[in-house]
């Protein structure tokens, strides 16, 4: 079964959706599709066995893959004046298994004890046919880790070439708050936090922290959104870029579960992070930066120790904590889960090109060094 509102999903969508798994969120599935409607389509899919029960679902989005990115400005000026004879030059239409929103994890789901190669043959199936219809040159499964090794052998056996994606973050363990965390580390890891954070404070700047829509839409403005963009200018990977109006609105959403953490400087935010917490588990989703500010107050450091208070005292005791800064991220004492994709072409005739360029066009991901940054192993508790 396929459907293109999120908005008005389909009454199996629950029997497979658990609702402490943020990714496949209706809700959020459809604050992501609303305020982007105008860039990219995206449907949900239900699979259903021979006697109707609902044993799957996916969600899918199309979007355009920009091929040539530069910070070269010229560079970026001719590809805009090429465009204007060729609009679709360096583009490329890709159909995904999942969303950009930050996650950590598939957007694919198989219940309990169904076929896991029924559910992804059915899958593939529909992007396949999808594919063609919107005329999708390649088609990826993404953020599939290593707990989904039978969703990894049913791609790797429908022809699907796989490639590796940062790793993501996250940490575990129960604190109550920022302070009791860091009393909890190893000496030399609990200096580096207090040198971060007296930086800060010696500078002059200023937190404000908050949970709910209210305080959302009173502090999440145009400068705010400003921030975000810069840091996803700057970013090696980038998804796609959402608008101030989707901040809002997935906090309209989710009530007291998402949280802004804001840093101030003579009155201007400098600094934040839009974060969600549900069910045990924080959600450290977007951050912006002023990076001429930065070095003042550590403010990039200090944004996560923020967001990490933030978290333990909304109860979490497992936040996940993104896919970039491996050696600031493993100081912390998170645990770095891999994560991979799986693609083919469309039409498939070309699928032995993309297996052959793989090896060099795929990106290498290299391993995480953990760090054993707490005192003892009963501190995390």
């Amino acid at each position: 079964m396929l459907f293109e509102s999120f908005r008005e999903v389909p009454e199996a969508w629950y029997d497979v959706w658990e609702s402490a798994d943020l990714g496949m969120d209706p809700k959020v599935l459809s604050a992501f599709q609303r305020t982007l409607a105008a860039d990219f389509r995206c449907w949900g899919v239900i699979v259903f066995d021979a006697s109707g029960v609902a044993i799957g679902c996916a969600a899918l989005c199309l979007f355009a893959i920009e091929l040539i990115e530069s910070a070269n400005a010229a560079v970026v000026r001719g590809r805009e004046r090429l465009r204007q004879i060729w609009p679709g030059l360096g583009r490329m239409k890709v159909l995904f298994c999942g969303l950009p929103v930050p996650a950590g994890s598939t957007h694919l789901r198989v219940r309990p004890g169904a076929p896991v190669e029924t559910v992804v043959a059915e899958v593939d199936r529909v992007l396949r046919r999808l594919a063609r219809v919107v005329k999708g040159r390649l088609i990826v499964f993404k953020e599939i880790d290593e707990a989904s090794a039978a969703v990894s052998s049913a791609l790797s056996s429908l022809g699907y070439v796989c490639g590796a994606i940062l790793p993501v973050h996250a940490l575990h363990g129960s604190f109550g708050s920022f302070a009791a965390y860091r009393d909890a580390l190893k000496s030399r890891y609990r200096s580096q936090i207090q040198r971060s954070q007296k930086k800060l404070a010696a500078a002059g700047f200023e937190v404000l922290c908050g949970r709910g829509s209210a305080f959302v839409a009173a502090h999440f403005d145009a400068g705010v959104h400003r921030l975000y963009v810069a840091v996803q200018q700057r970013a090696e990977q980038k998804l796609e870029l959402m608008p101030a109006s989707f901040f809002q609105e997935l906090a309209a959403e989710l009530g007291d579960e998402a949280s802004l953490t804001l840093i101030r400087h003579e009155g201007r935010t400098c600094a934040f992070t839009f974060g969600v917490t549900r069910a045990g588990t924080h959600y450290n989703m977007y951050s912006g930066l002023d990076y001429a500010l930065n070095n003042d107050g550590d403010l990039y450091f200090n944004l996560f120790y923020l967001d990490l208070d933030q978290a333990f005292r909304a109860g979490a005791t497992r936040v996940t904590m993104g896919q970039t800064s491996n050696t600031f991220k493993s100081r912390l004492g998170t645990s770095a889960r891999k994560l991979w994709f799986f693609a083919r072409t469309q039409p498939s005739a070309f699928q032995w090109m993309l297996r052959l360029l793989a090896p060099m066009c795929f990106p290498k991901v290299g391993p995480v060094e953990p760090n054993d940054v707490f005192a003892s192993t009963a501190s995390r508790h």
